[in-house]
C-alpha cells in the first residue's frame, strides 16, 4: 500500500500529539501534588496569621488588665472592644483545623483569659478601698494564669508556625520532584518528536529536492529546467505542475520586460511634467508680490517667501523657524484666527496688523487656509497677505 503525503504527515501529526498528550498527563499529576501542598500551605498559612494574631491581642489585653488593675489606666472604653477582641480570634482560631493537642492549648487559652477577665470585673465593681485590699492576692492568682496562658499561646504559636514550616518543606520537595519528572517528560518527548521529524523528513524531503534545486535556477533566471516525473502521487502532480509553472513564467518575464521599458518611457514623462510643476509653483511663491508664509501646527514658520520680505522688511533665511504669532501687534487677535482657520478651514480677507522688522506697523489682508497631509490630517497653516496701508491713507484723504 503506497503512503500519500497527506497521510504520512497524519501519521507523524499523530504520533507528536501522542507525545504532548503523554508529557500533559503526566506533567498535571505533577503539578497536581505540587497544587496540593500549596493549598496545604496557604491553610496553615492563615493558621499561623490567625495564631499570631490571636497572640498579639493576648499581648495587649493582659498588658492593658495590668494597667487597669493597678489603675494606671481607667478608660473602660478601650479595654472591653480589646476583651471582645480576644473572645473573637479565639472562637477564629478554634474553628480552623486544629491538632487536638493544639486544641487543648486553645482551651487552657480561653480558660485563663476567662478567669482573668472574671477577676478583673469583680475587682472593678469593687471599691477603691475593697480593691487595694486585694489586690495584692488578685494579681498573685493573675500571674498564676497569665503564664499558664502565655504558655499555652507560646505554644499554639509554635505548632503553627512548625506547621508552616514542614510544609514549605514538603512542599519545595514535591516542587522539585515534580520539576524532575516535567523535565525528563519532555525531554523524553522531544528526543521522539525530533526521531519522528527526521524520519518523516526524509520520506518526503527527498523527492521534492530536485524541485527545490529546479525552482533556485528559475528564480536566478536561468535556462528552463525540466523536472523529471518519477512518481504519480502529490509529488508528480508538483513536478508537472512546477513544469508548467516554470514555462508560464519564462512567458510572463519577457512581457515584464517589455512592460518595464514601457513603464520607465512613462515615469520618466510624468517625471518631467511634475518637475515643470514644481518649477512653476516655485516662482508663484518666490516672484508673488503677495505675502505666502506657511507654519507648523506650532506656528514655526516653515516658508517665508520673498513678497513677505518685501512687505515686513525680514530676511527670508532668519525667518524659518520663527513663530509666526510673534509678528502679530495683538498675539490674542491672532489666536482667534487660527483657531477659526483650523475649525472652519480658512479665514478670508481678514483686516489685521503686523509688526515690521524696523517697528513700523503695517496694516495686512490675511487669507488663512489649513494645510492637510493626504490622510486629512492638519499639519499646518498657509497665510496669503496684501499690505493695505496705503489704501487705507488713500480712503483717509
Amino acid at each position: 500500500m503506497k503512503l500519500t503525503i497527506r497521510v504520512k504527515l497524519m501519521i507523524g501529526y499523530a504520533a507528536t500529539l501522542g507525545l504532548m498528550l503523554t508529557v500533559s498527563i503526566l506533567s498535571y499529576f505533577a503539578l497536581n501534588n505540587v497544587n496540593k501542598t500549596v493549598s496545604q500551605i496557604l491553610v496553615n498559612a492563615h493558621k499561623y496569621d490567625m495564631v499570631v494574631g490571636l497572640r498579639h491581642s493576648a499581648k495587649n489585653f493582659l498588658d492593658i488588665n495590668d494597667a487597669m488593675i493597678k489603675e494606671q489606666m481607667r478608660n473602660m472604653e478601650y479595654y472591653k472592644p480589646l476583651v471582645l477582641d480576644v473572645e473573637k480570634k479565639i472562637l477564629y482560631v478554634g474553628k480552623l483545623r486544629l491538632k487536638e493537642h493544639e486544641k487543648e492549648f486553645l482551651k487552657k487559652i480561653k480558660d485563663e483569659f476567662n478567669f482573668i477577665r472574671e477577676r478583673a470585673q469583680e475587682s472593678f465593681k469593687l471599691a477603691a478601698a475593697a480593691r487595694n485590699a486585694n489586690i495584692v492576692p488578685l494579681l498573685k492568682d493573675m500571674d498564676k494564669a497569665k503564664l499558664v496562658l502565655i504558655n499555652n499561646m507560646d505554644a499554639l504559636y509554635d505548632e503553627a508556625w512548625r506547621s508552616l514550616d514542614n510544609t514549605s518543606i514538603a512542599a519545595d520537595k514535591v516542587k522539585e520532584k515534580a520539576l524532575h519528572q516535567i523535565i525528563t517528560f519532555s525531554v523524553i518527548a522531544i528526543v521522539a518528536g525530533i526521531w519522528i521529524s527526521i524520519y518523516m523528513s526524509r520520506k518526503i524531503t527527498t523527492p521534492i529536492r530536485a524541485l527545490s534545486l529546479a525552482a533556485s535556477s528559475v528564480a536566478k533566471g536561468a535556462p528552463y529546467p525540466e523536472v523529471e516525473k518519477t512518481t504519480e502521487d502529490e509529488l508528480g502532480e508538483l513536478v508537472a505542475s512546477f513544469n508548467q509553472m516554470a514555462l508560464d513564467l519564462k512567458t510572463s518575464r519577457d512581457q515584464i520586460e517589455i512592460y518595464n521599458k514601457e513603464l520607465q518611457t512613462m515615469v520618466e514623462e510624468r517625471t518631467a511634467e511634475l518637475e515643470k510643476t514644481k518649477e512653476y509653483l516655485e516662482n508663484i511663491l518666490e516672484y508673488s508680490g503677495d505675502m505666502i508664509i506657511t507654519t507648523t501646527l506650532y506656528d514655526e514658520i516653515v516658508q517665508f517667501n520673498r513678497g513677505a520680505e518685501n512687505i515686513l522688511g525680514y530676511n527670508i533665511k532668519n525667518m524659518v523657524g520663527v513663530r509666526f504669532e510673534d509678528l502679530f501687534v495683538d498675539k490674542r487677535e491672532y489666536r482667534r484666527i487660527r483657531e477659526r482657520a483650523v475649525e472652519d478651514g480658512n479665514v478670508s480677507s481678514y483686516d489685521t496688523r503686523l509688526m515690521k522688522k524696523s517697528g513700523d506697523i503695517v496694516r495686512i489682508s490675511l487669507t488663512v487656509s489649513r494645510l492637510k497631509d493626504r490622510r486629512g490630517t492638519v499639519i499646518g497653516l498657509v497665510v496669503i497677505g496684501k499690505d493695505i496701508t496705503k489704501k487705507e491713507e488713500v480712503l483717509k484723504i
